[in-house]
């Protein structure tokens, strides 16, 4: 029989476990800790470690263990680098030293087995070592009594008795066993830090292990070494020599790179049959849903991180994907995944309730970081190709056409919100169809979107409407000749640039603007109809008290004694009236009046006028000054 079948198997979790402090992966700070105080002899006399599993919390304690009873450097004195050679070093390694006693605390719960083991053997002497150290993993677990027991003797212990004690739920453990430790806490390890041991190994092992398989072992060990180094050992019987991504993706049963990016790919762009392709996928092959969803979960969680710089790509095409969805989406897609996954543990049908709960988190996840980029960047006139496109709606093309001067006319009429956008103009006759003006969309300058409509007519009227860019701003949407001729003191003879350069002159008075990007007005020489449509006809108060001011301001910029009229109808156009009949101004509505209390009113009996204190007397708030010089009326007590 060869050699090769005669020496016993050794898991590498047991045969590559660190016997120094300088071994530990990823520990650096407690080690570097320790050292330190083994050098300055500030050793304590009770020790909690605590962290998740397979970071080195028990063999921490043994290399502490080691260093303290260590005689292999010939000082009597613990050292901070045990030589590993000495009978101590070689016994604590193997578990066998008698002054180095480790517990099982799940195993040994009960005060008695707490008092036979430790209280009672505590002041006795070491047999032979240095120190006598009792090491408990999982300390967590013992009861109640138990930890009162011990708790006299990990407070005031003998000087050659050190206490290491080791849990993984450090909460669980009182605080008046935690006050009388020195507590350090074990972080898990990255994935960089377990990919780098690991290949490290390989090469010691003489493996044929490349760094893909190696990362994907990393990322499925959760941050534990020991873990890790227990799924190597799998790929390597489950291999033929050479372990790869694709060997070990099969091994772990994780799902395939292509299916999830299709998947994710589908919840993005809302194609619901690529979903269902996905998943029929999924059960032509035998996948688990459960583990589909956690690595569906994982793989939108490192997509977010990939869209904010950091990480690597979970998969090919991610740079795709985060090109067209935000980071706010990727972060909602992946909670809501994970909260689904919760809800299809417990499913009689697993495939059939992941599949439903996911076509529920495409369509109640939206892209509103997008949208906001994209409306920030129209904002900006920068239009909306630098920003990730609505994924999974059609749209019709934009139709970009070139603004050109048009000749005024005495019976155009128009919106007069198109003064934010007067560089519009209709140069072709929109598409018809059966006699009607089908809608066109238009792109204005910048990348802004206006919807213009035509009413059935034989002769179409050249009109333009752009309340969709009402709040434009005004200095930016101004006409060139308006702007330059308030700019250089000269009189406005045309009917359009005058609008605009009042839309400019009130841009600073919030009231009268609002009013002007909210009307239609109709030129007629120097008499101009305002009118509002439905829905608007609040705006008849406001811009009734604020005709003058608009009179005295086209005076100053036209020279021209331009009565602004409101009509009596708001659905009505003013195209639609003869010029004859030119609508008359209404009258301001009276305060008294409009506050009188009716006598029809069959509720109210009595008469308060006596009790309400005349406005004369009363001082008016500065901030409402500003209201009720645009609205009138008057404060009553």
């Amino acid at each position: 029989m060869s050699e090769e079948n005669t020496t016993p198997y050794v898991s590498l979790a047991n045969k590559y476990r660190p016997q120094k402090f300088e071994d530990l992966v990823g520990q650096e700070s407690i080690s570097k800790t320790l050292q330190n105080a083994l050098r300055l002899g500030r050793i304590a006399h009770a020790y909690l470690f605590y962290g998740p599993r397979g970071c080195g919390k028990t063999t921490t304690a043994r290399i502490l263990a080691k260093a303290l009873n260590c005689t292999g450097h010939g000082n009597d004195k613990p050292t901070a680098e045990p030589c590993g050679q000495c009978p101590q070093c070689r016994e604590i390694a193997r578990s066998e030293d008698m002054d180095v006693l480790e517990l099982d605390a799940a195993s040994n719960t009960q005060v008695e087995k707490v008092r036979e083991a430790i209280i009672d053997t505590v002041a006795l002497a070491a047999s032979r070592d240095r120190y006598k150290v009792f090491i408990l993993d999982e300390v967590h677990m013992l009861s109640a009594s138990s930890f009162n027991a011990l708790l006299k003797t990990i407070e005031e212990p003998p000087q050659h008795v050190v206490f290491i004690l080791a849990t993984t739920e450090k909460h669980k453990v009182p605080a008046t066993i935690v006050s009388r430790c020195q507590t350090f806490r074990f972080r898990p390890m990255t994935s960089d830090e377990i990919t780098n041991h690991l290949m490290d190994l390989a090469e010691a092992e003489g493996l044929n292990l490349t760094e893909k398989a190696a990362r994907i072992i990393a990322k499925n060990a959760g941050g534990a070494m020991r873990d890790a180094l227990t799924l190597m050992d799998r790929a390597i019987a489950y291999s033929d020599g050479k372990i790869d991504d694709k060997l070990v993706g099969e091994m772990l049963g994780l799902t395939p790179q292509d299916l999830l990016s299709q998947t994710v790919g589908a919840l993005i762009d809302k194609d619901s049959a690529t979903l269902h392709g996905a998943f029929e996928t999924l059960r032509a092959e035998g996948f688990d849903a459960n583990a589909f969803l956690k690595d569906l979960k994982n793989a939108l969680g490192d997509l977010f991180y990939f869209s904010l710089g950091q990480g690597a790509a979970p998969f090919d095409g991610a740079q795709e994907i985060t090109a067209r969805a935000s980071a706010g989406l990727l972060a909602a897609l992946s909670r809501k995944v994970n909260k689904l996954a919760e809800e299809v543990k417990f499913s009689d049908n697993a495939l059939v309730s992941a599949e439903v709960g996911l076509f529920t988190v495409m369509d109640s996840c939206f892209d509103v970081d997008g949208f906001i980029r994209r409306l920030e960047a129209l904002e900006r006139g920068e239009g909306g190709n630098s920003v990730p496109p609505v994924s999974g709606a059609s749209r019709p093309a934009a139709v970009r056409k070139t603004a050109s001067p048009q000749t005024n006319t005495p019976q155009t009429h128009f919106s007069a919100s198109a003064a934010a956008a007067a560089d519009v103009q209709e140069n072709t006759a929109p598409e018809r169809k059966n006699g009607v003006a089908t809608a066109q969309r238009e792109t204005l300058s910048g990348g802004t979107h206006v919807y213009a409509a035509s009413a059935q007519a034989k002769e179409p009227v050249p009109s333009v409407n752009v309340s969709a860019v009402a709040q434009a701003e005004p200095a930016a949407v101004s006409r060139p000749s308006a702007q330059a001729s308030s700019e250089t003191g000269a009189l406005i003879t045309d009917n359009r640039q005058l609008w605009d350069a009042l839309l400019k002159a009130f841009s600073g008075s919030p009231f009268v603007y609002d009013v002007m990007t909210n009307c239609s007005v109709h030129f007629d020489g120097d008499s101009w109809t305002i009118s509002f449509g439905k829905g608007k006809e609040f705006y008849k108060v406001p811009a009734q008290n604020k005709l003058p001011d608009l009179e005295k301001k086209a005076f100053k910029l036209s020279g021209r004694h331009i009565k602004f009229q409101i009509s009596v109808s708001a659905s009505a156009s003013a195209a639609q009236r003869p010029a004859a009949q030119a609508p008359s101004r209404t009258a301001p509505v009276s305060a008294t009046e409009a506050n009188r209390i009716s006598d029809e009113e069959p509720f109210v009996k009595a008469d308060f006028s006596a009790d309400i204190e005349p406005a004369s007397s009363k001082e008016v708030p500065e901030e409402l000054k500003g209201i009720l010089d645009v609205i009138g009326g008057e404060v009553l007590a």
